[in-house]
């Protein structure tokens, strides 16, 4: 019977949640494309034929972290300034939360940060792709909020997705190598918050809560 779609999609999703779960159980390095295909029950082809190999899994997970921002930017029309970055608050939030209460998360996100780093030096594209397009889509995000309000000055899109592209990779970045007692959560979910509120002003927020009449 031929396969549709569908069926390839659920096949992929599978196979990136066993990957995902397995590198998290034993470390990325100690896990074989064997194991994964064992654990989904399909065929090491299966997973070549879909991700290439274990690096294309690798990077498949990274960018997934990317899809919550990107449907947000896609979904920009239907959302006030003061909606947008409370959004965003919330999305970087809950990653957060989520990294602080399972530590294993650290050891995938230095993988991920030596592939970056490994993909960059030898093609120069690769790695810094992942950041552009990130901060790409931060640009659009409060390119939107910026249409609606004037941003507190100095801030404007592009130096506002900067900064905040620099903080969240900074923060992400010294959990997963513990280089500072920072935690993500609470501290990083605040400093991030204060960032968030700073970009308008407080007039501007209470105009746009403002409940109709």
């Amino acid at each position: 019977m031929r396969r549709t779609k569908e069926d390839a999609a659920e096949t992929a999703r599978q196979i990136l949640q066993a990957a995902e779960s397995l590198f998290l159980e034993k470390g990325y390095e100690k896990v074989s494309l064997e194991e994964i295909a064992v654990a989904v029950g399909v065929t090491r082809g299966a997973i070549h034929w879909h991700f290439k190999n274990k690096q294309g899994l690798l990077l498949a997970i990274r960018d997934r972290g990317k899809e919550p921002y990107r449907k947000l930017a896609a979904e920009l029309s239907n959302n006030t300034a003061v909606s947008v970055l409370t959004k965003i608050n919330d999305i970087v939030s809950e990653l957060f939360e989520r990294l602080e209460n399972d530590p294993r998360q650290r050891g995938l996100i230095r993988c991920m940060m030596r592939l970056d780093i490994s993909l960059t030096e030898s093609d120069g594209i690769c790695g810094a792709t992942f950041r552009r397009e990130l901060h790409q889509t931060f640009i659009q995000i409060f390119s939107a909020v910026e249409e609606e309000v004037r941003l507190t000055a100095p801030w404007h899109a592009e130096s506002a997705a900067s900064v905040f592209s620099a903080t969240i990779v900074g923060l992400l970045s010294d959990w997963a190598l513990e280089h500072s007692t920072v935690r993500l959560s609470p501290d990083g979910q605040a400093l991030v918050k204060m960032i968030l509120s700073g970009l308008i002003s407080e007039t501007c927020c209470q105009k746009n809560s403002r409940p109709e009449d």
